[in-house]
This record gives C-alpha cells, structure tokens and sequence, in this order.
C-alpha cells in the first residue's frame, strides 16, 4: 500500500502542478484587454524611468529622484 500512494505522489503530483500552472497561467492572459496591457506598459516604464533616476542620484549624476 506504501508503494501505491508513492508512486501516486510522485507521479501524480508534478502532474497536477503542471495542469494547475497551465491553467492558471491561461486564465491570467485570456483576461487581459488592450487596456489593461497599455497600463501595465506604461507603469513599468515609469518604474524604469524612477529606477534609472534613483541610480543617477546614488551615483552623483544627476539631482534626487522625484516621488510620488
């Protein structure tokens, strides 16, 4: 009996993470508008833009960087 939910477990297990991850990640990109997608472009270049100031400033090139 020992031997069963062993190979159950290990077989079974990466099975089910593999079938929850792939849902998961398909559930997330089917939900995602243009909008949304526009969004998330332009935070992360404003991310991009404050991080590149923060590093200017910490390097003594340039003034602080401003916060929001």
């Amino acid at each position: 009996m020992d031997g069963v939910l062993y190979g159950l477990f290990t077989i079974g297990g990466p099975i089910l993470l593999a079938a929850v991850l792939i849902y998961v990640i398909m559930s997330n990109r089917r939900h995602r508008s243009p909008e949304e997608l526009a969004r998330t472009e332009a935070a992360t270049r404003e991310l991009h833009r404050q991080l590149d100031a923060e590093d200017k400033y910490l390097d003594g090139d340039g003034p602080p960087p401003r916060k929001k």
